[in-house]
């Protein structure tokens, strides 16, 4: 009986996935325009106010457990995104070549359907993945600027490039699905006790990082350059200049960690407290 169910609610949850169309979410995005940045005015008041006020005098919360679930969900998640976007991707670059997957009208090939249904999850998930903040929060942890810098502008990012159809959300959205596949299982191990099994891949993570923000400026800027020929390219040249930016800035501010953490003599030891990776989240 659990069985059928469990069966049943996955067959209408594909139906649903087969059959989304973009469209009426871009319109409810471009409509709502306000909510991300009520958002991030919210988010930088729980960074910035509430550990210097509220919890000063308060006493961190305990909370391993529900730390340890929320980062074994978003790995699920991360994994499940990657399942569906990063094969598609490379199958749009084998078959129909770099620039057809960086400059195509979105809607030819990715935006509906199961695959648009992970990329438009992907954006909304950066709502959510404040979360990561609030636990740092509760805990009394510190919070460096790569943190919470990273998720303000990625969340606003991804609401303006999604509402603005751009061609390279596919690539966006397959490459953070994918080091986050990694980073996520990463935190969730350090979070029931296995750090010393896990950090020997610590430097890979910020290394994939790295490759990320150095992929993510490749494509940003090739989708411009290709905007201006006579062909064109289907980006918004306002989001180009963000991505851009967003991308370089975070670059920057990764190998300026990474040089930190692993090229400084003893840097590792003393920031043994920090995990590496977007979100920096303290070690348990």
């Amino acid at each position: 009986m659990a069985q059928t169910a469990v069966l049943d609610y996955l067959n209408r949850f594909d139906e649903v996935q087969a059959n989304f169309k973009a469209q009426e979410l871009v319109d409810f995005m471009n409509g709502h325009i306000d909510i991300p940045v009520i958002i991030v005015a919210l988010y930088l008041a729980l960074v910035l106010y509430v550990p210097n006020v509220i919890m000063k005098a308060r006493n961190a919360l305990k909370c391993q457990s529900f730390f340890a679930l929320w980062n074994f969900i978003l790995t699920v998640f991360s994994v499940v995104g990657s399942f569906y976007t990063v094969p598609h991707i490379v199958s749009v670059i084998y078959n129909r070549g770099l620039r057809y997957s960086a400059c195509a009208e979105p809607h030819e090939f990715y935006f509906d359907g199961r695959v648009g249904f992970w990329v438009a999850i992907f954006a909304f998930s950066k709502i959510p993945e404040l979360m990561d903040t609030v636990f740092l929060v509760i805990q009394k942890k510190d919070i460096i600027f790569l943190h919470w810098y990273h998720h303000a502008t990625v969340m606003l990012y991804c609401w303006h490039g999604y509402s603005q159809k751009i061609a390279t959300g596919l690539w966006f959205a397959s490459m953070n699905f994918s080091v986050h596949s990694i980073m996520y299982l990463y935190y969730f191990l350090g979070a029931i006790g296995a750090r010393s099994l896990i950090r020997p891949i610590a430097p890979l993570i910020t290394t994939l990082q790295l490759l990320q923000m150095v992929v993510g400026m490749a494509v940003t800027i090739a989708s411009f350059v290709w905007s201006l020929d006579g062909e064109g390219c289907h980006v918004d040249p306002a989001n180009s200049r963000l991505g851009l930016i967003m991308y370089t800035s975070y670059f920057i501010l990764f190998a300026a960690l990474f040089k930190k953490l692993y090229l400084t003599p003893g840097g590792r030891k003393k920031t043994a407290d920090v995990t590496v990776g977007v979100e920096e989240k303290k070690r348990k």
